[in-house]
């Protein structure tokens, strides 16, 4: 090395090295004056490069001490941020010169704050406060859901127009739970994970694989969802290596996703797949919960209603001579076979209504209710002709269906003839179709016709009600639930007064 030649000058004979190290190379004395820099550091703004030097005039100042040689520091200007390795540039003389490599930094902080985001908003997806999720029915908790997954697709994706899937793992089927300004499927369509036939969806759920679509016009097998959609971002929902359902991202822009979006949006499909797995579990636990309680309590009355009979029927014969005391003894037996006809009725749970016995069937036709033409979809028997008779007495026409797709034929039918029906009454699990396709296919026939949803315990395996819900639903009814209960309801969709 010549005495004029500085160490860093020596150790580069070959100057397109220096050019490939960070966003720049400076040698900085301690008054901060830059006395070297290569070209891309040159190249970068004033106020980089008066950053870059202040760095090193002040790790200099603080002292570049052994055995710690190297030393690592921030800063941040013009919205972009750099960190900068200092180094003495002579050993012998550590607190003269520091030689310092510029690095940016922007892209990698950008990612690491929006891995943040995406950690906070999956915290926030599954850390649901007891006292504000007990009280809450299983659409109303899906609702709470929902609206967290959006908020946190607006802020971390910048994108509303979305579909969230889950897998049936009986039927292969992609159920939608919660879109965003796609279109849904037609009625009778249906998505499944297969890889063939069913759109980048069902590609994705089948191989559990994301896949990102820059133009959505130059690929086959995307299936229209969002109008005038461009592009698209679709990830498999995953619980360990288990795909759970599918999250679609769609846009107008062209090339709107990139790479890092789709490794943040698996990253929060994660999230979603758990919080979406807890809520099945709450609903499952609730359903067979209920279902347990029933055939314990069937089972603990049995025995004292047959002893209550015993009795009763030796009473009988003791006082077989008093009018008055087998008139009393004939309520009782009456009382107990109300009760335990009401005991059935209450466990029998989804396949009951209950207070029949506190409906006035003497009153005569409602004025709301009366000539009403009402549809009415259920494949429970019992159900089925319990509301037809309630609504019967109280002056509607009822059409009753067992099957999904005699209701939906018959929805259309009405429709075509020019008289749509005033209301349709449809459980959300029914052979062949479920509760959504069923409201979705009379607001098709006519946008003014209300839909009630039921369903037993709140189960709803495919999410009717909340996807209806969001379309113009006018309500649901739990079963077991009271007979006033479903004519109040139905007073209040055919637009009485609250």
């Amino acid at each position: 090395m010549s005495p004029s030649e500085t160490p860093i000058e020596a150790a580069t004979g070959d100057p397109p090295l220096i050019e490939a190290i960070g966003d720049g190379v400076g040698v900085v004395e301690r008054t901060g004056e830059i006395i070297w820099m290569n070209n891309r550091l040159a190249a970068q703004p004033p106020e980089v490069m008066a950053r870059f030097s202040d760095t090193c005039r002040d790790q200099l100042r603080d002292g570049i001490e052994a055995p710690r040689r190297v030393h690592l520091r921030h800063f941040s200007t013009g919205g972009r941020s750099f960190e900068i390795v200092i180094s003495p540039l002579s050993p012998k003389d550590p607190q003269s010169r520091a030689v310092g490599v510029l690095y940016e930094t922007t892209a990698r902080e950008r990612l690491a704050d929006r891995v943040r985001q995406v950690d906070q908003a999956g915290a926030a997806l599954l850390a649901l406060d007891a006292k504000i999720v007990n009280p809450l029915n299983v659409a109303e908790r899906l609702k709470l859901i929902e609206g967290r997954i959006v908020e946190a697709l607006r802020t971390i994706f910048r994108c509303e127009e979305f579909e969230l899937r889950i897998l049936n793992r009986e039927t292969a089927q992609l159920e939608l739970v919660i879109g965003k300004g796609i279109e849904p499927l037609r009625i009778g369509m249906s998505l499944f994970a297969h890889a063939e036939g069913n759109g980048i969806t069902g590609l994705v759920a089948a191989t559990g694989d994301s896949m990102l679509c820059t133009d959505v016009v130059k690929e086959p097998r995307y299936m229209p969802g969002l109008v005038d959609a461009r592009s698209s971002v679709t990830v498999p929902l995953k619980l360990d290596q288990r795909v759970a359902g599918t999250l679609n991202l769609e846009s107008r822009e062209l090339a709107r996703f990139d790479d890092e979006d789709r490794l943040l949006l698996e990253l929060y499909g994660r999230y979603v797949a758990m919080a979406m797995t807890i809520l099945d579990m709450l609903i499952v636990e609730r359903y067979t919960t209920n279902q347990r309680i029933a055939g314990a309590l069937r089972e603990e009355i049995a025995v004292p209603v047959q002893n209550l009979r015993t009795q009763s029927a030796r009473l009988r014969v003791r006082l077989s001579s008093d009018e008055d005391a087998l008139g009393v003894l004939g309520q009782i037996e009456r009382s107990i076979e109300m009760l335990e006809g009401r005991i059935r009725i209450c466990t029998e749970g989804s396949r009951s209504i209950l207070g029949l016995d506190r409906i006035d069937r003497d009153r005569g036709h409602d004025t709301v209710i009366s000539g009403r033409r009402v549809l009415v979809a259920d494949d429970e028997a019992q159900i089925r002709e319990t509301i037809q008779t309630v609504l019967g007495d109280a002056g509607a026409v009822v059409d009753a269906h067992a099957s999904g797709a005699d209701a939906i034929e018959s929805i259309r039918a009405a429709a075509a003839r020019g008289a749509p029906y005033d209301l349709v009454v449809s459980d959300v699990r029914i052979p062949d179709r479920n509760g959504y396709e069923i409201f979705r296919a009379a607001k098709d026939a006519s946008a003014a016709t209300p839909v009630i949803l039921m369903t037993g315990f709140g189960y709803d395996p495919n999410h009717s009600i909340v996807r209806s819900s969001q379309e113009g639903l006018s309500c649901f009814l739990f079963k077991p639930f009271q007979a006033t209960q479903l004519v109040e309801e139905v007073r209040k969709a055919l637009g009485a007064e609250a």
